[in-house]
């Protein structure tokens, strides 16, 4: 099944007026005069895009600035892609600002030597698939929200190691809990054992004391 990124440019050129600058065709085919008879007809001073079924053929053309940029692909109720990759040649064209302005005065197939690998570059791209900017900026898209996915997973994961880190730390906040109250008991303990001992000696105290007293008045012979 075809996919329906892709088209296959049989031919594509750039042309001001009807002097074709530089083209690029991936058949033997000779479709310069069908082209040549499209462009003599064509209004270049209006910017516009227009899709002419020729026999077998749609011709696309995309006319910016006095340059047509045009390309011949299979018959299709489909524009998008040729568009698309007109909307491309002529980006890169722009790129070299000197191409533009030599453009008015340039002759026949001036610029193959100069623009023709470019262009054939952009053909190969589309042809395969690969040509289409939003196409990419899909994948970029997908890429990025499968990194978000993984990125929430990650938070989810941690999430529950967090929660399971508050689990632990609410059973150690129970066990000091029980180790408190324990300890407080101890210290309760203690000091009621401290207390007796306290009283204790406080007894013998009081009466050594008492017995120290009679003996020392006389009352307690020995």
């Amino acid at each position: 099944m075809k996919s329906e990124n892709v088209v296959q440019i049989r031919y594509c050129c750039i042309s001001y007026r009807d002097v074709i600058l530089v083209s690029h065709q991936t058949e033997a085919e000779n479709y310069t005069p069908m082209v040549h008879s499209i462009l003599r007809t064509l209004d270049i001073r209006e910017d516009r895009k227009l899709a002419s079924p020729v026999d077998r053929f749609q011709v696309h053309v995309l006319i910016e600035s006095g340059i047509a940029y045009t390309c011949v692909t299979h018959l299709t109720n489909k524009h998008y892609l040729q568009f698309s990759f007109l909307e491309t040649m002529k980006e890169k064209f722009l790129e070299v600002p000197s191409l533009h302005i030599r453009a008015v005065t340039a002759s026949e197939n001036e610029f193959e030597r100069d623009f023709c690998p470019v262009i054939a570059s952009v053909v190969y791209d589309y042809n395969i698939g690969r040509g289409d900017n939003v196409s990419r900026l899909h994948a970029q898209v997908e890429d990025v929200k499968q990194i978000m996915l993984e990125n929430v997973e990650k938070v989810i994961e941690r999430g529950d190691r967090l929660d399971d880190l508050l689990s632990k730390t609410e059973d150690l906040e129970s066990h000091g809990s029980i180790f408190r109250q324990g300890a407080h008991d101890v210290r309760v303990k203690m000091r009621c054992k401290n207390l007796k001992m306290w009283f204790v000696i406080g007894g013998l105290l009081t009466v050594v004391l008492t017995f120290a007293i009679l003996l020392a008045c006389g009352v307690i012979h020995l």
